[in-house]
Parts: C-alpha cells; sequence; structure tokens
C-alpha cells in the first residue's frame, strides 16, 4: 500500500478510496484574476494588463550503455524570463520608469549612470564590507560599490473568483532585461491604446499559499 496526497491505493489491484481521491477545490484559476506588485515600478504596476507563470525545465544527464542511452535526473533547474505588458500612459510616465531603471544598469552614455537612480520605494539592502580605493588611490574596506539595490522581488498574486489572493508567486532577485518598442499609426481608424511588454530575468521563484 502506498500513500500520497491523504490518499491509499494499492499498486498491485488499481484499488483505493475513491472518495479520499476527489478534489477539494472545484473551482478554475481565470486568466485575468491576478495582481502584480512591482516594488521599483509604481507607475508601471496599476497599467499592466498582463503577465505570466514562467516555465521551469530541468536538464538531464545520460548513461550510456551497449543498448540504449538511459536519462538520469539532472541537477539544475532552468527559469524562463517573466514578462509584463503594461499599457502605456498618455505622458509615458510608466514608460520613462521602466527606461530610466535599464539606463540605471547599463549606462549607456556615462559610467555615472550606473545605479545613479534611488530606488522609488527607498529600500536599502545591506551591503558588503569589500574592498575598495579612495579618491588618493589608498585601498579601503567598506568601499561603497555593491549593485544590490538594482535587484527586486516581484510578487504575482493570484485571485480567487471572489478577488481574494489565494496564492502568491514571488519572483526572486529580479530585474529588467528588456522592454518593446511602441508603435504608432495614423492608419488607426479605431481608438487603440499603446502597450509596452517588459521582460525580467531572476533568480528563481517561489510559490506559496496565501492564507
Amino acid at each position: 500500500m502506498a500513500d500520497s496526497g491523504g490518499t491509499t491505493s494499492n499498486a498491485t489491484e488499481g484499488t483505493g478510496s475513491a472518495v479520499s481521491r476527489q478534489p477539494v477545490v472545484y473551482d478554475y484559476s481565470q486568466l485575468n484574476q491576478f495582481k502584480l506588485y512591482l516594488p521599483i515600478f509604481p507607475l508601471t504596476e496599476w497599467f499592466v494588463t498582463r503577465c505570466n507563470i514562467p516555465g521551469v525545465s530541468m536538464g538531464q544527464g545520460v548513461q550510456a550503455t551497449s543498448l540504449i542511452d538511459i536519462p538520469l535526473i539532472g541537477d539544475k533547474l532552468t527559469y524562463d524570463d517573466f514578462y509584463c505588458t503594461f499599457i502605456v500612459d498618455e505622458q509615458l510616465k510608466n514608460y520613462t520608469e521602466m527606461h530610466d531603471w535599464l539606463i540605471n544598469l547599463g549606462f549607456p552614455s556615462d559610467h555615472a549612470e550606473f545605479n545613479a537612480k534611488a530606488r522609488p520605494d527607498q529600500f536599502k539592502r545591506p551591503r558588503s564590507q569589500r574592498s575598495g580605493r579612495d579618491t588618493e588611490g589608498v585601498p579601503v574596506l567598506g568601499f561603497d560599490n555593491s549593485d544590490r539595490d538594482l535587484y527586486s522581488n516581484l510578487d504575482l498574486f493570484i485571485l480567487s473568483s471572489k478577488n481574494n489572493p489565494v496564492v502568491k508567486i514571488q519572483m526572486i532577485e529580479a530585474f529588467p532585461t528588456s522592454l518593446t518598442n511602441i508603435e504608432y499609426s495614423q492608419a488607426e481608424t479605431d481608438t487603440s491604446y499603446a502597450e509596452c511588454t517588459a521582460t525580467f530575468a531572476y533568480s528563481y521563484f517561489t510559490i506559496e499559499a496565501v492564507t
């Protein structure tokens, strides 16, 4: 007899308790029932229309034999990118918010642009003691050159049919990696709103029930 998930079944006879194997949740997850929390992008957060729970995969090893190659369990997970699509406001404030943070990461025209923009949430991460040099070129300890403030956890809440959060998916140590273009056209005959998609990389994500 094997016990799994509160059910008891017999692998040999294929029998088990039908009552204990019934699901306790019958409602389906609705695609429009979600809320995204972006700590360092407050202007973008309110306009989000689409986002995803990223896919995850594991590599595998192979044990070669003279007959067939036997697959073995891998040791590293690969997470797909997280993305969110948002409607762009007419003053491009939320697009600029996201664009400025990419400048904060990539400093295209001046090294001083790196990490020059303060986090909107005013969150300060603990900084490790790292060696560096002062203005005279003398080695010193505690040189404040950490980039940890550029990362942020992102929270995706899945809502119930009654709009209550039931599950939280948290992307750990996320940062934006791309921002799609916005295409305007005089050929549009109906009112259409500009949208933009931001893509994020992150270390991994966690899933937990919200009680």
